[in-house]
């Protein structure tokens, strides 16, 4: 629901500044009180979504090195929207444990995939990995594993990271 309200208000944004960028229309888009710091932001943002691809592959160039993670080709790359408990320094052992379930479950749903859609957004996160959705037979992985309790939806900041630590540490 959210990433359609984003695409609705996104395509709201565009003719917005397709408008703007009409000669013509600029007088309109200045009565309706569009300030132009608003326009190049909607700019920007148009811009980034357009970079959104979508690319097909098989399982078999896929590397799962946790929940939440994967690699095709040496590229790490990030699922989007969720976060999974940490394998390479956990917290706690509960959270070691259901880390591996989490990376183990993302490799099942991969590798029994008939068809795996990898849609990149186009956007990276602090450690350059590019942000993606990750397709299996139509369904989203990311989901899948929030929805089996394997993942969280990822929330940023420092009360977020709390509240991930006291959700798989107790």
């Amino acid at each position: 629901m959210k990433r359609m309200r984003s695409k609705f208000l996104l395509g709201i944004a565009g003719a917005i500044a397709i408008i703007a960028a009409v000669p013509e229309a600029s007088s309109f888009v200045q009565s309706i009180g569009v300030p132009k710091s608003v326009l190049r932001e909607i700019g920007r943002k148009a811009e980034k979504y357009g970079r959104q691809t979508t690319i097909e592959t098989n399982a078999g160039e896929i590397n799962v090195y946790d929940g939440d993670t994967i690699k095709i080709g040496g590229q790490r790359m990030r699922l989007l929207d969720i976060d999974t408990p940490e394998i390479s320094k956990p917290r706690c052992s509960y959270e070691e444990k259901v880390g591996y379930l989490a990376r183990d479950r993302l490799r099942e749903l991969i590798g029994h995939a008939g068809s795996v859609e990898i849609i990149d957004s186009g956007t990276t996160d602090k450690y350059g990995r590019s942000l993606i959705h990750v397709q299996v037979d139509g369904r989203d992985a990311g989901k899948i594993l929030v929805f089996e309790d394997l993942a969280l939806r990822y929330r940023g900041g420092s009360a977020a990271w709390n509240d991930r630590k006291r959700h798989w540490c107790g």
